[in-house]
């Protein structure tokens, strides 16, 4: 049972870790508000050494100038990046190594098809769209493998991350271009790659730089092979990389999925420490410019998770709103919240919100999905 330290209101899905409803976020005064919403991230951050804001270190520090995301931070030889890659200072004595577009903090794994990727409801993957031009098999691609990258490091801090462990990593994880291309193109089984974390965007150029040599690797083989890249982000990310992404998505008959994670920015500072400007105005410029691009085959989508009270039916229609005014044919999930990180005393997205926000998103857009249903027992 949490609190609003604001308006008193007492609620089972008011956070604990928040402290203040939905209403208070939005309504409130903001120079209070906002303040006391970046406190809670610093101290969240402390636990895994990250700072609270993104560092902006003087010219006559400066050592390190970051435009990866939308943080950009300015390192001085003292400071880490809000993402947690660059600059980590290791016990205080000795410097992790940085990553480049020839090496990346990664963990790697094969992933059978179909995955439980948001978009396999219609990623050549899981499904008959982009047969035979993407894909040899009509329907899920059984049999074959998604080699999931799993990137170190986020621009965003976000409370409910159910991928937490992006924040702990070592050397270790530091792995070279090179021989993950040699062993994905070795391995015929593996039919796509997708990008995922943390998120992509710290390290863009890394994953730019083994999409590019697993294709060339595959162009120059005799025999005809079929290969796929994605990219889930929060879609914080530099605007020329984003499109060089695009781009390649395009080519291989994969697709983008950008994390929506509310309309109000206010509610982005609550659950994920940043704005999220720069990720509506990076949703709008792709999907402007390369949605519909192909015939059959979506190039992008729009994913939600319905965080009970905060991420409610008014939320989900100022997003579905906003992406119809594009294309109301932008594929769109809905997915149910569960428990995890520094929100685990919230509950699992009620069914009737689910169903609401379903609804009212189908009011909008033609390609509605929720996913995570069996949290729902459907």
């Amino acid at each position: 049972m949490g609190t609003c330290k604001y308006c008193g209101r007492t609620s089972p899905v008011i956070s604990d870790i928040l402290q203040i409803c939905r209403n208070c976020i939005l309504n409130g005064d903001w120079t209070v508000i906002k303040p006391h919403l970046i406190n809670i991230h610093t101290q969240v951050r402390k636990i895994a050494d990250l700072p609270g804001m993104p560092p902006k270190s003087s010219i006559e520090n400066k050592k390190i100038n970051c435009n990866l995301c939308v943080n950009e931070c300015s390192l001085g030889q003292q400071d880490v990046s809000y993402c947690g890659l660059r600059n980590i200072l290791k016990d205080k004595t000795r410097e992790l190594p940085l990553p480049t577009k020839n090496k990346g903090y990664i963990h790697g794994y094969l992933d059978a098809n179909p995955t439980n990727c948001c978009n396999a409801w219609f990623c050549p993957a899981g499904s008959s769209y982009g047969y035979p031009e993407y894909s040899n098999q009509k329907g899920p691609e059984l049999g074959t493998y998604s080699y999931a990258a799993f990137l170190y490091g986020c621009s965003f801090d976000c409370l409910f991350c159910q991928n937490a462990s992006h924040k702990s990593f070592s050397k270790h994880n530091l792995h070279n271009v090179e021989n993950i291309a040699d062993y994905i193109y070795k391995n015929d089984k593996i039919t796509c790659i997708c990008y995922f974390g943390g998120t992509p965007e710290p390290q863009l150029p890394f994953t730019i730089n083994l999409a590019e040599l697993i294709l060339n690797k595959i162009k120059n083989n005799i025999h005809e092979r079929k290969f796929r890249v994605c990219w889930e982000w929060n879609g914080s990310g530099n605007r020329n990389l984003i499109e060089r992404c695009m781009k390649i998505v395009i080519k291989t008959g994969g697709n983008i999925k950008f994390d929506l994670k509310s309309y109000n920015e206010r509610l982005n500072y609550a659950f994920c420490g940043v704005s999220n400007k720069r990720t509506y105005n990076n949703f709008a410029f792709l999907a402007k410019n390369y949605f519909g691009t192909r015939k059959g085959l979506y190039e992008m989508s729009a994913c939600t998770l319905l965080v009970p009270e905060y991420v409610n039916k008014e939320e989900v229609e100022l997003i579905a709103k906003f992406i119809s005014e594009i294309d109301d044919k932008i594929p769109y999930s809905l997915l149910i919240f569960h428990p995890d990180y520094q929100m685990r005393d919230l509950p699992i997205t009620p069914k009737q919100q689910a169903l609401d926000c379903l609804k009212t998103a189908k009011k909008y857009l033609k390609n509605v999905h929720l996913g995570n249903k069996f949290l729902l027992r459907f």
